[in-house]
């Protein structure tokens, strides 16, 4: 006899702050990255900075309500080689006001989230016009910010490590 599938449903009014913080502390990620840049003359590092949310395929309806729950900020991602989607979230002032409004409720990613703020209002303490303008000694500490983070992370990826 086939059994009858039930499917799970959810909608966007099933979301609470609390609930995204949860979700972010178990199946998301606060990362801070490093490019190198010859061609950047000043800095030879370009930082990059993102919330990311995962989920597996099949719960792709999830991560299309948290976009919407969230504002429709940054872009739903495929991973076909690993069946995964995610929300990645880089745009500077969209990150500043995700994590503030999750950050209370944070657990287990709480202390990356207080360091990525802390390298967010160094870049806005710097904003000259659009452009960032950070002096040497903010730069470092930047550049110190982003290798908390990393450590604070279970994987970095095999991207460019800091010394």
């Amino acid at each position: 006899m086939k059994q009858k599938i039930i499917p799970w449903e959810v909608d966007v009014n099933s979301f609470s702050n609390g609930y995204v913080a949860g979700f972010l502390d178990g199946d998301g990620s606060i990362v801070a990255t490093v490019e190198k840049r010859p061609e950047r003359r000043r800095f030879p590092y370009r930082v990059r900075l993102k919330v990311v949310f995962t989920q597996h395929n099949r719960h792709k309806k999830i991560i299309a309500l948290l976009w919407e729950f969230l504002g429709k900020v940054g872009h739903i991602r495929y991973v076909p080689s690993h069946n995964l989607v995610e929300l990645v979230i880089q745009d500077r002032e969209e990150v500043v006001r995700i994590l503030k409004r999750i950050r209370p409720h944070l657990i287990i990613k709480k202390r990356q989230a207080l360091l990525m703020e802390d390298i967010l209002r160094i870049y806005e303490k710097s904003r000259v016009n659009t452009r960032s303008s950070l002096f040497e000694n903010e730069y470092a500490l930047v550049l110190t910010l982003v290798k908390e983070i990393r450590k604070l992370n279970s994987n970095t990826g095999g991207k460019i490590i800091l010394t």
